[in-house]
């Protein structure tokens, strides 16, 4: 292994150089996220300053974004950038043109990269400021905001003039350099601050200072209350300067696009009026344009996957906002009991979260919808465990249950029929995590809808089904007394889609097709024979970015075993089981193609690396990236705030941030993490897995 690390060194790490210099938004060419590095049927990057006529005549408008502006993050209502970009789609649209993402990688290449001819509209979080003003021409302000500082929770800051000891570190080219210039004029005491290098997004910068590398920053208040309050170690102190204008922004010689851009954005601002927090039946929701859907992170109902939101409950509730010209937001929250009570509250609109219709749930309020799904209750245990046929063989049987579900009761029942089964409660435990607890033995048996035995099955074939306990349950939307209205087009919905093209779909999509197998079952590997039908095209890959084509085939193996076919059941695709939208945020299409979804998993495995502190040691960092690409990079960024709270190293992954990972399964860590829930056994399997078969292709 000595003689491995001392290979991998030269080979991965010098040769990142060319690659960044080539995604480098600053640098010729810009990526065109509908541009493929490797297909030539793909569109190429191209030089256009002219103005709305000479787009028209192209048929495309080109929307610039620094890159994955978001995409990491569970969309969450506050967080502007998210509705930018459906905005600007709408927009393309309204022109009748063809929308292209143009991705830049920092964000003071946005502008450099407008007005190069390499985009023709920015669209983010950009502060109209005075220099920028120069530069570009803004559109109407989408909304102003105050830039706060934020720092340790245990520092007093609510007065700047008492922060003069206090160093504030902001990301080159931001507006809040011209802000702290500003202030630094007239005040007494000037604010110290340091510049960085423009970082992926508000969370690594958060997250070095409550881990202590830089003492404060500034933010815009939108994104400040959204997302510091996943930091508890950080506040929000006193404001540096308000109501800064954002908006988007068009090269100063393009009269004729930004006129159309105003237009637009007054006639959809005005036609949609403010969102609130109320209750609401139909005509309301209608009114506002956007559904509030409640739900619970999980597999079955909402959950991001590399990515990509998904979920059967989001992808029926999305399909129903859609056919009804509505955007839908999402509101989650850790509980049945606590979606209730936010559906009482106004918080949401309906409860989409997998929910069994029950006479209990209708005693404390809840009217729901037509059933969209039946089910029956199913008994599971340990495939090498115990069985039963009957319900009187429980007795003495440890049963794991959620007191907060339908379950409890009927099991109670059956205790109250003689049956001395032994409960073991898990208040606010999903029933995702209740399979990982019977897998440890923690109990017997426990009870669960088919459709989520199913979904289990087809990740683990650790778990039987031994019996069913109940009839057939319905699995409904859940919805408030006062909205008959909304009651009626759900069920009219429900009607029209169950057991159609599009509900069969999305239901084979999540509880038939079965996920291969986690446990690796490699053909053999002989010394002198090839690794995979794929080895020259990882091998020339390897060798551009700077990788050891081993790995890459390790991992190519743990996602797809090889067949270039192959289809995830959250729409993954390829050799390396890359997300289309990441795919085409690396510029890339087409990625059923080996070449190209080989070198969009690599391309996007590299992107990973910068998404850590450069603090980390080179093989840690292999690592993470590893759990990164299987989990997302914000769940381990979780995992990493999660092991420095427990005194594990948050640097290392082996047994340290891999066992924060497990734990981010179970609500008491997971709902207070920014993420959210993630099945954190995976990326630990994952990384494990590949890690292995890697050594085990050294030795051959």
């Amino acid at each position: 292994m000595k003689k491995a690390a001392k290979y991998l060194f030269p080979l991965w790490f010098p040769l990142r150089l060319p690659l960044w210099l080539l995604l480098l938004g600053g640098c010729e060419p810009a990526i065109d996220s509908q541009s493929a590095a490797a297909p030539a049927a793909a569109p190429a990057p191209y030089t256009e300053t002219g103005d709305l006529p000479a787009l028209r005549e192209r048929g495309k408008l080109r929307l610039i974004a620094p890159r994955f502006d978001g995409a990491e993050a569970l969309p969450r209502d506050g967080i502007p950038v998210h509705d930018y970009q459906r905005i600007a789609e709408e927009f393309s649209n309204s022109l009748n043109l063809d929308v292209h993402w143009v991705y830049v990688d920092a964000f003071t290449d946005l502008i450099p990269t407008l007005n190069a001819g390499r985009g023709d509209v920015i669209v983010t979080n950009l502060t109209e400021t005075v220099a920028r003003r120069e530069q570009v021409d803004f559109s109407q302000p989408i909304r102003r905001v105050n830039e706060v500082i934020v720092g340790p929770s245990d520092r007093d800051l609510a007065n700047l003039r008492q922060l003069g000891d206090l160093t504030i570190t902001v990301p080159e080219g931001s507006a809040y350099i011209d802000s702290l210039n500003s202030y630094n004029q007239s005040a007494e005491q000037p604010l110290v601050f340091n510049t960085i290098p423009s970082v992926s997004g508000e969370g690594e910068l958060l997250t070095r200072i409550a881990e202590g590398a830089y003492q404060a920053t500034v933010l815009d208040s939108d994104i400040a209350e959204v997302v510091v309050g996943s930091w508890p170690d950080l506040k929000i102190g006193a404001t540096l300067r308000e109501h800064r204008p954002i908006g988007w922004a068009v090269r100063r010689d393009n009269p004729l696009l930004l006129q159309a851009l105003n237009q637009f954005l007054v006639s959809h601002f005005l036609s949609s009026t403010t969102y609130r927090q109320e209750p609401r039946d139909w005509e309301a929701i209608k009114n506002h344009g956007r559904i509030r859907m409640l739900t619970l992170n999980n597999p079955a109902s909402y959950f991001m996957w590399r990515g990509d939101l998904i979920g059967f409950d989001y992808d029926l509730a999305k399909h129903f906002a859609q056919e009804n010209d509505l955007h839908l937001s999402v509101v989650i929250k850790h509980s049945i009991p606590e979606l209730i009570s936010a559906l009482q509250s106004g918080e949401g609109d309906f409860i989409a979260a997998s929910m069994t219709r029950s006479s209990e749930r209708e005693a404390q309020g809840l009217v729901f919808s037509d059933p969209y799904l039946r089910v029956s209750a199913q008994l599971v245990g340990r495939r090498e465990g115990s069985t039963v046929s009957e319900p009187a063989e429980l007795a003495g049987k440890r049963i794991g249950v959620n007191p907060d579900t339908v379950f409890y009761q009927q099991l109670q029942a059956l205790q109250g029929d003689g049956i001395d089964l032994v409960l073991v409660e898990y208040p606010g435990v999903l029933t995702e995590a209740l399979f990982r607890r019977l897998e440890m033995e923690e109990f017997d048996f426990m009870m669960a809808d088919s459709h989520l035995v199913a979904m289990e099955q087809a990740y683990s074939d650790a778990l039987a089904v031994n019996m069913e306990l109940d009839a057939e349950a319905e699995i409904a939307w859940g919805l408030r007394a006062d909205q008959p209205q909304l009651a009626a087009k759900l069920n009219e919905y429900i009607g029209q889609a169950y057991r159609g093209l599009f509900y069969n779909v999305t239901f084979n999509k999540y509880f038939v097709n079965e996920r291969k197998s986690r446990t690796l079952q490699a053909e053999r590997v002989t010394g002198g024979s090839g690794l995979s039908p794929y080895d020259d095209i990882v091998q020339a890959l390897a060798t551009r970015y700077g990788m050891d084509w081993r790995l890459l085939t390790a991992q190519m193996y743990q996602e797809s075993r090889f067949d270039p076919d192959a289809k995830s059941f959250a729409g993954a695709l390829g050799l390396m089981q890359v997300m289309p939208r990441t795919a085409r945020e690396l510029g890339f299409s087409n990625i059923t193609e080996p070449q190209n979804g080989i070198e969009a998993g690599v391309a996007y495995l590299n992107w990973l690396s910068d998404r850590f502190p450069g603090d980390i040691d080179f093989q840690e960092r292999i690592y993470f990236q590893l759990a990164a690409y299987n989990a997302g990079a914000g769940h381990v960024r979780d995992a990493r705030r999660l092991a420095l709270q427990l005194g594990y190293d948050a640097n290392r992954w082996f047994d340290h941030v891999e066992k924060a990972m497990l734990l981010l399964e179970q609500p008491e860590y997971y709902k207070n993490a920014r993420f959210g829930y993630v099945r954190g056994s995976e990326p630990v399997a994952y990384v494990r897995a590949i890690r292995g078969r890697y050594l085990a292709y050294l030795e051959q």
